[in-house]
């Protein structure tokens, strides 16, 4: 972060906006996976300033696309979905096919949330192709992450679990730390799903730890949801409901709507098992 800031006031020292735009979208992103979405939407916001000063569409699809994650982990739902439809728009029009992909990417992740997993399913798997054929390694990574929750979602276990053995040596090649622990994650979730609860609970602990030492919020957030529900899984539901209203808590006060929502409504699951029981 201080090596970005350093480069916003190098390139402003240059008049150079179109740097400055950029260097403050790295920054915004730094901001958001740190779990402090109010500088990130701070530095989005400056930077979308710099990059429409110079007409610069491709930088601000960019922030467009991270204004809309940071968003979506505020849970307006509605909101992101309009900034990724306008960084979608821009990118369709400057050609960037690639970049074009990205963002269907994440208006899927989005219809994963809204419910509409089936849907998301055929988008992502168009986009996982054009990755693989244009060989970037990482967005093919990203979409076979995304493929995975949403086959997870719409109940398909199996094919989860072959996608997730599929792309293990896609993911250990990785070099992009965020991308290895949303891997790990996801697959913690399908050995759980399958009823592998050892190796799942093996996989989450791993990725706790390695989101805590790097700072990586939403995705100890969502590690420690997965946990919960693994303590679910093994019959501790009072030590689970006691996580889930810790977690809820804990993403309220970070500004992280869309996993405080999804605490609630695990916590509330788990009321009504108890009461069942």
């Amino acid at each position: 972060a201080r090596a970005l800031s350093a480069a916003v006031t190098s390139f402003r020292e240059q008049d150079d906006k179109d740097g400055v735009a950029l260097a403050l979208y790295n920054l915004g992103e730094v901001a958001r996976r740190r779990g402090d979405l109010k500088q990130a939407f701070a530095d989005y916001e400056e930077g979308k300033t710099a990059a429409q000063e110079m007409t610069d569409k491709s930088a601000i699809g960019y922030i467009l696309t991270g204004v809309g994650d940071a968003l979506l982990d505020r849970g307006d739902l509605d909101a992101a979905r309009k900034s990724y439809e306008e960084a979608l728009s821009l990118r369709k029009q400057t050609g960037e096919l690639q970049l074009a992909a990205e963002t269907e990417l994440s208006l899927s992740r989005l219809a994963i949330e809204e419910g509409h997993a089936a849907d998301a399913e055929t988008v992502i798997r168009k986009c996982n192709e054009q990755f693989h054929h244009e060989n970037q390694s990482d967005d093919e990574l990203d979409s076979s992450i995304a493929l995975m929750e949403a086959l997870l979602r719409e109940s398909k276990f199996e094919t989860a679990e072959k996608e997730r053995k599929d792309n293990q040596a896609l993911a250990a090649k990785s070099v992009n730390q965020l991308l290895r622990l949303q891997f790990d994650l996801v697959s913690a979730r399908a050995h759980l799903a399958t009823g592998d609860v050892t190796s799942a609970s093996m996989l989450l602990q791993r990725t706790l730890r390695s989101a805590r030492a790097g700072h990586l919020l939403g995705i100890e957030l969502e590690t420690q949801l997965a946990l919960a529900e693994l303590k679910k899984k093994l019959g501790q539901r009072v030590e689970a409901q006691a996580d889930l209203v810790a977690l809820e808590k804990l993403a309220r006060g970070k500004g992280f709507g869309l996993i405080a929502g999804k605490a609630l409504s695990a916590r509330n699951s788990s009321t009504k098992e108890i009461s069942v029981n």
